[in-house]
């Protein structure tokens, strides 16, 4: 699979979130297209949740707090594939199993973005 970049192809989505094509990530805002990220909160054993400040350099929402992890999903990925990717990736954690506790919708610069939210507690998490 690619690697997270503005040039990763990711579905675009009906109000429905069915995919109905394949646009790059950079065409999102442009195109105004909808599209599916995950959004994971990790978890260590004593139920402490690990959050993120965005980079300052970030082009969106720069220094901002956000989820433990967060991805876009490749054409055709699922929301699972995607979250468990993203932490291996982001936290170098293989022994996630992300359970689902939410979807919601949000506009995000006039698209329609489809977020499904999971936690986790990876077995070797901090005490």
């Amino acid at each position: 699979m690619n690697a997270t970049s503005l040039d990763m192809e990711i579905d675009v989505v009906d109000d429905e979130d069915r995919s109905i094509g394949v646009i790059k990530r950079s065409e999102v805002f442009v195109r105004r297209a909808n599209f599916r990220v995950a959004h994971v909160f990790v978890f260590n054993r004593s139920q402490e949740l690990l959050i993120q400040q965005l980079a300052f350099t970030r082009e969106r929402n720069p220094g901002q707090w956000g989820s433990s992890v967060a991805a876009y999903l490749f054409a055709a990925e699922n929301y699972v594939e995607a979250a468990v990717r993203r932490v291996s990736e982001e936290l170098h954690v293989s022994d996630c199993s992300p359970q689902t506790f939410g979807k919601t919708v949000m506009i995000d610069q006039g698209c329609k973005k489809f977020i499904t939210l999971f936690h986790c507690c990876p077995k070797h998490g901090q005490k």
